[in-house]
């Protein structure tokens, strides 16, 4: 028996002790030991940069696109159905690079999206963030309504649909076509509003109160809930980062990344990208319109309308243009959604200085026909077991005209 026991203490001081939440330093290479389903890249400038697969295999995809919005203690939080989500929309920045297409630069800090944010007549956009300049990701800044300017986005980063479309538990078919985004950016203003306080991170930009009125269906709202004590190496290979449960977003993600000492490398590089170009979605953009846009963003701190924005903030007011009629590519075809005739409880929560109104709340309560929303060709989504709760609001034409048609196959 002493020799057992002696055993099982000598494997313990030799075994590495396993990376847990509550306060146990996460290195740079936590990311290199367990995202999955793309490859590490290095790139001139920017280091070691990881691409996922959909990135290569899909042209028209692009960051924060599968998933769905909630409106969390720390603001609007990224829900993504993507496996590799609960790194790559939480920490670091995204970059679209000339004959690679997107990869993802890590960064050191938790926050709930990093975003640019704009809205105006019936559109509301996300663009991601780049970095700062070449290798910097600083997440310690805060980042406002010069976001445009600042990091010079163009319109290929934005994602766009329609405000009503906002609560929705699926957003990627809702997403407007890429060749529509000079127009939408064209009837919308900045409203970015990213704070770090007490290490902190959070993500504003949309009035919540606004959007809400404006979304056919409301906005899941969630208390953040910090998991301790967690097998963080487990959680990333289950998915477990992120989870609702009930009217709480559990998150076992550290805060913070350490910064290591000396630079460090993936255990597998797929390949050294020389001489890169950062493509900033300003490609096949008439010279004449990227002026015009460009100018544009420069002065919409002084003209951005208070009710579209963040707190504090003052403004005149935008004349609401109706778009066009959404093409026929983006509706939802062969499903609808099924709301539950039960009226949910109510939540109240305090989001920084900003008191949130008592509304309904939302747990999981659609059923999406032909399509399960927790996949994209991921063997596990990211945790999230619910999607949000939609109220009875009735069907939409487009709703009505798909029943009785065959469901797709799931993915």
């Amino acid at each position: 028996m002493k020799q057992i026991l002696f055993a099982f203490a000598m494997l313990a001081l030799v075994s590495p002790a396993l990376p847990r939440a509550d306060g146990a330093e996460i290195g740079i290479d936590f990311f290199y030991n367990n995202l999955s389903g793309g490859n590490w890249l290095e790139v001139d400038d920017y280091g070691y940069c990881w691409q996922p697969d959909v990135a290569v295999n899909d042209p028209d995809w692009r960051p924060y696109s599968d998933g769905y919005w909630a409106y969390t203690d720390v603001g609007w939080t990224w829900m993504s159905y993507e496996d590799f989500g609960w790194a790559t929309y939480h920490y670091g920045r995204w970059a679209r690079l000339a004959d690679y297409g997107w990869v993802w630069v890590p960064g050191l800090e938790w926050g709930p999206a990093w975003v640019s944010w704009r809205i105006g007549g019936d559109y509301v956009g996300w663009a991601p963030l780049p970095p700062s300049g070449p290798g910097v990701v600083d997440e310690s800044q805060p980042i406002d309504t010069q976001a445009d300017v600042e990091f010079d986005i163009g319109p290929a980063y934005y994602n766009f649909c329609d405000v009503r479309y906002m609560g929705e538990p699926v957003l990627r078919h809702r997403i407007l076509p890429v060749r529509q985004n000079v127009t939408c950016i064209g009837r919308t203003l900045n409203v970015t509003h990213i704070t770090v306080a007490n290490g902190v991170v959070y993500n504003y930009g949309p009035d919540i109160n606004v959007v809400n009125e404006r979304s056919s269906r409301p906005i899941q709202r969630l208390h953040l809930q910090r998991e301790q004590n967690v097998d963080l190496v487990a959680a990333a290979k289950s998915g477990g980062f992120t989870k609702v449960q009930g009217n709480a977003l559990v998150v076992a993600a550290p805060m913070k990344v350490n910064q290591p000492v000396k630079t460090q490398a993936p255990p597998k590089v797929k390949m050294k990208v020389q001489q890169s170009k950062m493509e900033r979605g300003w490609t096949g953009i008439d010279p004449n319109e990227q002026t015009k846009l460009r100018e544009k963003f420069k002065t919409e701190d002084q003209t951005k309308p208070s009710e579209f924005g963040a707190p504090g903030k003052t403004g005149p007011p935008i004349t609401a243009v109706s778009p066009t009629a959404p093409p026929q590519d983006r509706e939802l075809q062969g499903r609808h959604l099924v709301p539950l005739a039960t009226t949910p409880p109510v939540l109240t929560s305090t989001v920084g200085r900003e008191t949130l109104p008592t509304v309904p709340s939302n747990g999981r309560n659609e059923n999406v026909q032909g399509e399960n929303p927790n996949r994209t060709g991921a063997k596990n989504p990211t945790g999230i077991t619910n999607a949000p709760t939609s109220t009875p609001f009735g069907e939409r034409p487009h709703e009505r005209k798909s029943k009785g048609s065959p469901s797709p196959t799931p993915q």
